[in-house]
């Protein structure tokens, strides 16, 4: 797995592919690579919520946000840490001579 969740406190609703989940104290989830492994984290109550995110990814890394049309790529070294929209995407060869 890429990534592991654990709520410390509160309850918090977990989106994922296959829908909303309520999270509770210590419950864990886990998320696979690429899109089956999709998820968000909301607090829609009105108390603290807290939780530790856990990951196995690599340092060079892209994730995709289809919430807000954005794409985030990092390249580990620190050098490349952006997030792009995916409306301002150019073609492979665009600035190429």
């Amino acid at each position: 797995f890429e990534e592991w969740l654990i709520v410390l406190v509160g309850e918090a609703t977990l989106r994922h592919p296959g829908g909303e989940t309520m999270l509770g104290p210590w419950d864990a989830a886990s998320f696979p690579p690429g899109p089956e492994g999709a998820h968000k984290v909301t607090n829609n109550g009105d108390g603290v919520v807290r939780v530790a995110m856990l990951s196995g990814k690599s340092d060079i890394n892209i994730a995709v946000y289809p919430d807000s049309e954005k794409v985030g790529v990092w390249s580990g070294d620190g050098e490349v840490k952006h997030l792009f929209r995916r409306e301002s995407a150019v073609r492979y060869f665009d600035g190429e001579l």
